[in-house]
């Protein structure tokens, strides 16, 4: 009977490695190139790599940033967030957002704006997103025009709130889970190319090359995820030479609200479109998991904090979520 019992477990675990990848508690420390630190994300996920961003200029040298949403856009109110922030891009105000930011840098909470400048900045629009008008987008590319970014813009496609791939997903007009659509185009070989220059091909993906860790290490006083609406386990894919001690760059990819593994299992970290480009360029993507909330914290779809369901400080190097992920890139070697 025990023999039977160990058998079943051992099933179990590699049923659920196949599924989920192969499981670590803890992230592991590598060879990271320092200089190379981006980040990407999609709806609120876009909403949090420009918070990400902005917090530490110092150190992120480049975001990608679909269907997003300006830096402190919310200014910690919910109304505007589902109002100016969504639909009614004539009501966000940029000057008052440079206020936040420059107030933010004083009060010693994110880095200095002016490392802006430095910055590459990849942002797009679909025309036929209902769910974020392009307007808002726009607000995104004047709040980085001002501080003298690098910026490339796609605004032409029709396409609608999605992550947007070449070659898995919805139709390219369709508004539906997992909010991954085709559009024939690889936005996510494109933002790393304008990041990082030339690369290899693209290859293909190799699935025991992702791997899962627990969360709750990285948290603020190590509170418990859910605390923060963040999901028990995040995800990351290493690439083969970099589990070898070769000098990687690091990646940040944000999913959107009601696209994280809880919602939509998988789909986001393994057809994103970013694994086979850093399988081939030595690229380690990091997928940090938020989860829906019914209760404190309220955030029933899954969002990450771009309004300020966790603290007031939520947009800056103070709040739980982006002291969390920055946790995670300390400890795998950024």
């Amino acid at each position: 009977k025990m023999k039977v019992l160990i058998a079943v477990v051992v099933l179990c675990l590699a049923l659920f490695a196949s599924v989920h990848g192969q499981f670590s508690t803890l992230l592991p420390k590598l060879n990271i190139d320092a200089t190379s630190l981006t980040v990407s994300g999609v709806s609120s996920g876009a909403a949090m790599a420009v918070q990400l961003h902005v917090s530490y200029s110092s150190s992120i040298v480049g975001v990608a940033a679909i269907a997003g949403p300006p830096y402190w856009c919310a200014m910690g109110e919910i109304p505007v967030a589902l109002s100016s922030c969504m639909y009614l891009p004539s009501l966000i105000l940029l000057p008052e957002l440079w206020v936040g930011a420059e107030a933010a840098y004083l009060a010693l909470s994110i880095d200095d704006p002016s490392n802006l400048a430095q910055s590459k900045v990849w942002l797009f629009s679909g025309k036929d997103d209902s769910v974020v008008n392009q307007g808002v987008v726009d607000k995104t590319y004047g709040f980085y025009q001002h501080y003298k970014s690098s910026i490339k813009y796609y605004n032409n496609m029709s396409a609608e709130h999605s992550w947007i791939t070449d070659d898995y997903g919805n139709a390219c007009d369709k508004l539906a889970s997992p909010f991954i659509n085709n559009c024939n185009f690889d936005a996510a070989g494109d933002f790393l190319r304008y990041f990082y220059g030339k690369l290899n091909a693209n290859v293909s993906q190799n699935a025991s090359n992702m791997r899962t860790f627990e969360q709750k290490y990285y948290t603020p006083l190590q509170i418990s995820p859910l605390d923060i609406s963040m999901d028990h386990s995040g995800f990351y894919y290493i690439p083969t030479a970099c589990q070898q001690g070769a000098k990687c760059k690091l990646h940040v990819s944000l999913h959107g609200c009601k696209q994280g593994v809880a919602t939509v299992g998988t789909a986001f970290v393994l057809h994103s479109g970013l694994n086979g480009w850093a399988e081939a360029n030595n690229i380690v993507i990091l997928y940090p998991q938020a989860i829906g909330s019914n209760v404190l914290p309220f955030n029933p779809e899954g969002c990450w904090d771009w309004w300020g369901y966790t603290l007031p400080s939520y947009a800056t190097q103070l709040g739980p979520q982006i002291a969390t992920i920055h946790s995670m890139l300390t400890a795998l070697g950024a």
